[in-house]
């Protein structure tokens, strides 16, 4: 759990001081979608909490809670590495947390930044 929460504390630090080599790719709104509709590996992951999936997500979401790091722990377990794993949430602190996490566990990730509140500012799709 100090292992999580390291983790998360140091996604957050990087995110107020832009992302260096090595660490998670931060796709805006645009390019993430477009990467992931060109990626036949892509696994589009929304990492919010179940309330906030049902009252909206992208087309093609899977959800997985960060918060609920027991469960998603165990769910990555049986995930393939051999995809791409594309994390959004509502901002893109809880993402890049777990983004973080998954690529330290081996997976290739990208993050979107602003999350689904910058998605649907732009006027973007959504499912509910």
């Amino acid at each position: 759990m100090n292992y999580l929460m390291t983790l998360l504390a140091s996604a957050i630090g990087s995110c107020a001081l832009g992302t260096p080599d090595g660490e998670v790719p931060v796709l805006t709104p645009e390019v993430f979608i477009e990467t992931a509709r060109a990626d036949s590996t892509a696994f589009i992951l929304d990492v919010r909490r179940p309330g906030e999936f049902a009252e909206g997500h992208l087309e093609g979401a899977q959800l997985l809670d960060w918060l609920n790091q027991p469960a998603f722990i165990e769910g990555i377990k049986h995930f393939d590495k051999k995809r791409t794993y594309y994390l959004y949430c509502r901002s893109g602190k809880r993402s890049n947390a777990a983004a973080t996490y998954m690529q330290a566990e081996g997976f290739r990730v990208r993050d979107m930044e602003g999350g689904y509140m910058r998605w649907t500012a732009e006027g973007r799709p959504v499912v509910k």
